[in-house]
């Protein structure tokens, strides 16, 4: 059976435990208009919570929904001191009460833990498979976690439609953008080397790049499907599946997948995750 969920809120000095849902009168319910972030919990540990607070800020400005400096303060101690199962703690920042249009003047805030099966190790090893859309997906606003999330949903779909497990969205120009549902690293040859790039522009945005960007040599550039063919290893990253290691795309097996998995196996290590034997 599985584990009830759990919810709390954001009072105006706390975070406190929560037993109602979000309010009809919320517009984060009437309209979508929320944003949000996934946090992964591993072992007893909440990862990258200082990413995914510094990402729902830069999305709270871009949107015109405040996010308070005692909002931040008191979410970032409560996720430092929360002790939960393994499980996706998603944080939703709403735009509160009020009319449509109108200017956001008293957010809300909500929390909800649900538990969660994360990849095991032999998952990892195994890499998933992916698979190119015929039609561009991408548009204004793709990438970012808000209430309209359903232009990720019909990829995701389209893609286990297909027979993959993740979809390659592409933009209105052709452009390599991200995946349905987290962001693309591709290792691509380069002067008798290797560089590890990610699509730069309209790409997801997302607290485990974040991770490999400060780790990694991560480059941004514009990647077209033709790039795709050439690399020698994709992986694809979320707070879910961290960086999870591709088999093959449209049917094509990658031979290199070891550089993959070596930074899937840095992601584990550095977070201190023992499990998903």
């Amino acid at each position: 059976m599985a584990a009830p969920l759990r919810f709390w809120r954001w009072d105006g000095s706390s975070v406190v435990p929560h037993r109602g849902g979000i309010p009809i009168s919320d517009r984060g319910f009437r309209y979508g208009q929320h944003l949000f972030e996934s946090i992964a919990v591993r072992d007893g540990k909440t990862l990258l919570v200082r990413e995914h607070l510094a990402l729902l800020k830069e999305s709270a400005a871009c949107q015109g929904i405040p996010f308070a400096r005692s909002m931040a303060a008191g979410l970032k101690a409560f996720l430092a001191g929360v002790r939960l199962p393994d499980g996706m703690l998603r944080v939703y920042l709403t735009a509160g009460s009020g009319a449509a249009g109108a200017e956001v003047t008293q957010p809300g805030c909500y929390l909800a833990w649900e538990g969660t099966r994360f990849p095991s190790r032999g998952e990892l090893g195994n890499g998933i498979r992916l698979v190119t859309l015929k039609h561009p997906v991408a548009g204004r606003g793709w990438g970012q976690k808000t209430g309209n999330y359903m232009a990720h949903l019909d990829a995701i779909s389209a893609a286990r439609a297909s027979g993959a497990d993740e979809a390659v969205v592409l933009g209105e120009r052709g452009n390599v953008v991200s995946c349905a549902m987290g962001n693309l690293l591709a290792w691509l040859p380069s002067n008798g080397g290797m560089t590890l790039r990610t699509p730069a522009g309209e790409a997801r945005h997302g607290a485990v790049l974040r991770w490999v960007e400060s780790t990694a040599a991560l480059g941004r550039s514009r990647l077209a499907r033709a790039d795709l063919r050439r690399a020698v290893a994709l992986a694809v990253t979320n707070s879910r599946l961290g960086v999870m290691p591709v088999a093959s795309l449209d049917g094509k097996a990658f031979t290199h997948t070891a550089l993959a998995h070596e930074l899937s196996s840095l992601y584990l290590r550095s977070h201190g995750i023992v499990g998903g034997a």
